[in-house]
């Protein structure tokens, strides 16, 4: 059980951006042997050092400390669905994913961003994880977009960027509307006509300008300074790029204009359109698995790119 100091001090760490790695070696009888971490670092240039950090409490752990050998993968963004995979306790991580070796023998994944693959120089002990060292012994890299890890959620660079175009294009008209939840309960803004609704700008801004998000929902009680995304899509007409954030916040709030429903309790018949009705529903579905996604596409037809947490199994 994690105590309260401890859960403040992982959440000021996860503060730092970081790549996703799947590090790798083989176990004693030669069997591929992996799990996902963004506990990586280089060290040295010369000689070619890098670090990763495995936890003491990891079912790869004797494996990586008695092998003389490992592979750091670094993951791009395309390459969620094999993050998760080697962040789960799945018998055999390796069998749907496509891998080769080099000098070593420990799997380099394909598709990866950059691999390095290491002669291990160190093993040190440093509290409730151990510090492996690696002289680099061969090493690779391509131009494709990594995948990026931030307070605990993926960050997916290409749809930033493509929403950071939406937002500088005056030619496009952009809804920016977030799903804010305190405590398994959802809020929902007064609408005319006595329906609801998220609330949304045309920007996500900042809490000093209140004709955006942030500034809307500073006016309302809610500062919601964490936001991941949750769904980006164009609207049937094509007219509208709607980008939509998801934020929980800890604290009672006094929000006005609006209330906060319990998950069981939403009227979904006051929420007008059916997009925003079958958001919600999703992410109370997500929220009960705390495991979320991001919905990619159009208002009526589109795909969730999954998303989890990598941890060092």
């Amino acid at each position: 059980m994690i105590n309260e100091e401890t859960r403040k001090f992982r959440h000021a760490l996860g503060a730092f951006p970081t790549g996703v790695t799947i590090v790798t070696t083989t176990d004693t009888g030669g069997n591929p042997i992996g799990f996902t971490a963004n506990s990586f670092s280089s060290v040295s240039l010369e000689p070619k050092i890098i670090l990763i950090c495995i936890d003491k409490a990891s079912i790869n752990l004797e494996a990586f400390t008695e092998s003389s050998h490992f592979a750091v993968n670094i993951l791009s963004e395309k390459q969620q669905e094999i993050s998760t995979t080697f962040a789960s306790p799945v018998e055999d991580r390796f069998s749907n994913v496509n891998w080769k070796t080099k000098a070593t023998g420990s799997p380099i994944i394909n598709g990866a961003v950059a691999w390095f693959d290491c002669a291990k120089d160190k093993c040190v002990d440093a509290g409730d994880h151990y510090i492996l060292l690696g002289k680099v012994l061969e090493f690779d890299s391509t131009i494709i977009t990594p995948l990026v890890f931030l307070r605990g959620n993926y960050v997916n660079l290409a749809l930033e960027q493509k929403m950071l175009r939406a937002m500088e294009d005056d030619s496009t008209k952009v809804m920016v509307g977030a799903l804010i939840e305190c405590r398994n309960q959802i809020f929902l803004l007064d609408q005319e006509g006595g329906y609801l609704d998220f609330p949304a700008a045309s920007s996500l801004g900042s809490i000093d300008d209140e004709d955006t998000l942030l500034g809307k929902l500073h006016v309302i009680g809610i500062d919601a300074p964490e936001h991941y995304l949750f769904s980006v899509f164009e609207s049937s007409d094509d007219k509208t790029s709607l980008i939509y954030y998801r934020a929980q916040i800890d604290g009672a709030t006094k929000a006005k204009d609006g209330q906060f429903f319990d998950f069981d309790d939403v009227p979904f018949e006051k929420i007008r359109d059916e997009w925003s009705r079958t958001m919600l529903r999703r992410y109370i579905a997500e929220r009960a698995l705390n495991a979320f996604g991001i919905y990619v596409g159009k208002e009526t037809d589109g795909k969730v790119e999954a998303i989890t947490k990598p941890n060092d199994y």
